[in-house]
């Protein structure tokens, strides 16, 4: 059971979004320039996209969590330990490593990155300001919130070939199934639908995981 209510993790938010201001603006413009060179097919790109992504796991897990709601949950730094180690794994799995490329991959993997990374982009903050009527202080942004920030990871990596590094979803995976538990215990039911998009974006991994491994077989 969470210790807070809704207004009180609005609030949390709010505090967070005004104390970083205006690092949001670099936090999207890192996540950008990630999915642009992920669509590209560049070759550099699984090492660039791994770099961005890890750097904004590891912000949002030390400022999030280990900052602004450090007061508020008891597992606050345990929260950012996943975060943080989540960031080392895309740091080390694509840009120190670089076994992956990135690029579309077309069919349903494709129309997922989409919807994904478009949805964590700008989806996110503007449905919930659109349906909720959430002032913009208090909303999720990518790069420095989690919700936004698990749905781009796991978008761009439906575009890492020639298999998706799956260990890298299972935290973005565990994310989405926590915040389906906000979404139920704190009555914000828009939080549903990024929860469930985690969820069937890890399917799809998981389904292109298993079809590379047949035909390299």
């Amino acid at each position: 059971m969470l210790p807070f209510d809704s207004a009180t993790w609005l609030a949390i938010l709010g505090q967070y979004n005004a104390a970083i201001w205006p690092l949001h603006a670099v936090g999207a413009l890192l996540a950008l320039v990630a999915v642009a060179l992920a669509f590209t097919g560049w070759r550099g790109a699984a090492r660039v996209t791994g770099l961005m992504l890890g750097v904004l796991w590891i912000w949002t897990g030390v400022v999030f969590f280990g900052g602004s709601l450090a007061p508020f949950h008891f597992a606050s730094e345990w929260l950012a330990g996943v975060f943080v180690a989540q960031g080392l794994m895309l740091l080390f799995a694509l840009t120190l490593m670089g076994q992956n490329r990135f690029g579309w991959p077309g069919g349903l993997a494709g129309s997922g990155a989409v919807l994904m990374t478009v949805y964590a982009l700008a989806g996110y903050p503007l449905l919930e300001l659109a349906l909720t009527g959430t002032p913009w202080a208090q909303l999720q942004y990518v790069g420095v919130a989690p919700g936004p920030t698990m749905l781009l990871t796991l978008g761009l990596l439906l575009l890492a070939r020639p298999r998706p590094p799956l260990v890298l979803a299972i935290i973005p995976l565990l994310w989405a199934l926590v915040t389906g538990y906000i979404a139920w215990e704190l009555g914000l039911w828009l939080e549903y639908l990024p929860a469930a998009l985690g969820v069937l974006t890890f399917g799809l991994l998981l389904v292109r995981w298993l079809r590379s491994g047949d035909r390299a077989r």
